[in-house]
């Protein structure tokens, strides 16, 4: 039987979301605490399609002490890290932030743990969205451009 010849599939354009600058006009900073290297290097080159200045981590300890240190417009942080976990930093985080009277920075979990008990456990930890790897990079530039939506859904939540 022969080949029918067709026409090539319609290419979709799809439009580039742009993190705007943060409130006080300054370019957003994005603190991202992944172990794998690669994975790091994977949401870096998402991130480079956007206004953002992303600092890394290796894992909890070095996010706690990068959180310290600065402020970040948002985290991106994996669940399971050597030397500290990211449940861990995002309650020590959590913590800091109550007991130095800083506002909430929203995080994201970026992790392949993405069952329900996972969720819920980021959830109980602190974390403000669930973001399971492989994710979609349009879904975390979407999540980015915008992270105090996430904040006013766990108000809401609440």
């Amino acid at each position: 039987m022969p080949l029918v010849q067709c026409d090539a599939p319609a290419r979709k354009e799809s439009k580039p979301v742009l993190l705007t600058d943060g409130p006080d006009g300054l370019r957003r900073r994005v603190l991202v605490a992944d172990d794998h290297p690669v994975n790091r290097r994977v949401i870096e080159l998402i991130l480079t399609q956007a206004n953002v200045e992303t600092i890394m981590a290796e894992n909890g300890v070095e996010a706690l002490d990068a959180f310290r240190a600065g402020h970040f417009d948002l985290i991106l942080m994996d669940m399971q890290m050597p030397v500290m976990d990211g449940l861990t930093a995002t309650q020590e985080i959590r913590l800091l932030e109550m007991t130095e009277s800083r506002a909430r920075t929203p995080i994201i979990m970026l992790t392949a743990n993405a069952m329900p008990e996972h969720i819920a456990a980021g959830r109980s930890a602190g974390v403000d969205h669930h973001l399971a790897k492989p994710f979609n990079a349009a879904e975390l530039l979407s999540l980015a451009a915008d992270p105090s939506v996430l904040l006013k859904d766990q108000v809401a939540a609440a």
